[in-house]
């Protein structure tokens, strides 16, 4: 009985152990990818601002490097921009949001992967205000997902942007299935991508198809590295980021930005086909 109560109690000392080391691995690694995710975004208004607003105000011709300054304060894309072109007021409204101090709170999925939240500077959950000129097709990113310190992300496809619907691969255990663009402004960090010239009628057969041959897929994280990359053949399973590119890779386009045989949502951020339409966060700089 001693001897049995003895191995009993070893074990119990061994899972203690490896539960805590687990626990100690995990919360460096996700203090490591913090600091290195949520660093200050932006930059300071000076006087370059002043002068684009102004433009901004008078109809002015706006010039690739006024872009990029309101890209760098706004978090808007030309695409979003040049819908708020006459609302001057409106991108300054998503200026102030954008440098504002904003905080974040991580939720445990699983037993691994650890979600992100954003939240004010009290703690309190907020939304990001809504995504400028979201159309169907477009791409959406985030890479406030981690595991053990890998920001993998996760990824979908708007396929009614006027209902806010998404179509995505969610996660080990469930089948692809629709989602809805709010969940995604609860994110810190996040993309819209858009595939760059590439005509409406093609974006409609990448959302039909979408909608048709894609929902009730199984998930595998292993999918495109053996299987599932024959644009002839319906994979019987995928992951987030495989689901985004194969639906656009049917069509002729790859979305992968280094063509290796996995795809990652980060690999889909820096990809040359896509442009962006608005971020929050300084996603595109990890």
């Amino acid at each position: 009985m001693n001897r049995k109560y003895n191995r009993y109690m070893r074990f119990i000392s061994v899972l203690l152990i490896v539960i805590v080391a687990f626990k100690t691995v995990d919360f460096a690694l996700s203090e490591i990818t913090d600091i290195w995710a949520y660093e200050d975004v932006g930059q300071s208004s000076g006087t370059g601002w002043t002068v684009v607003y102004e433009k901004l105000e008078n109809g002015d011709t706006l010039t690739e490097k006024d872009y990029d300054l309101i890209f760098s304060q706004t978090g808007l894309g030309k695409p979003a921009v040049d819908v708020l072109t006459d609302n001057p007021e409106k991108i300054e409204e998503y200026r102030e949001y954008y440098l504002a101090d904003k905080d974040y709170s991580c939720v445990r999925e699983g037993v691994f992967a650890c979600h992100e939240y954003i939240t004010d500077t009290d703690g309190n959950a907020i939304q990001n205000p809504p995504f400028v000129n979201l159309q169907n097709g477009d791409i959406i990113i985030t890479l406030s997902i981690h595991s053990l310190g890998w920001r993998h992300g996760h990824a979908a496809i708007v396929v009614d942007a006027e209902k806010g619907t998404t179509a995505q691969a969610v996660m080990l255990g469930e089948k692809s299935a629709f989602g809805h663009i709010g969940d995604w402004r609860n994110f810190p960090l996040v993309a819209v991508l858009r595939p760059k010239n590439v005509n409406a009628e093609i974006i409609d057969e990448v959302v039909a198809f979408t909608e048709e041959k894609l929902i009730g897929i199984d998930y595998s994280l292993m999918s495109g590295i053996f299987s599932g990359r024959d644009e002839n053949t319906i994979p019987t399973t995928t992951h987030c980021a495989h689901y985004v590119w194969y639906a656009y890779k049917c069509f002729g386009i790859d979305i992968d930005s280094n063509g290796g045989r996995i795809v990652t949502p980060k690999e889909i951020l820096h990809s040359d086909k896509l442009e962006v339409v608005q971020v929050y966060g300084n996603i595109k700089d990890l």
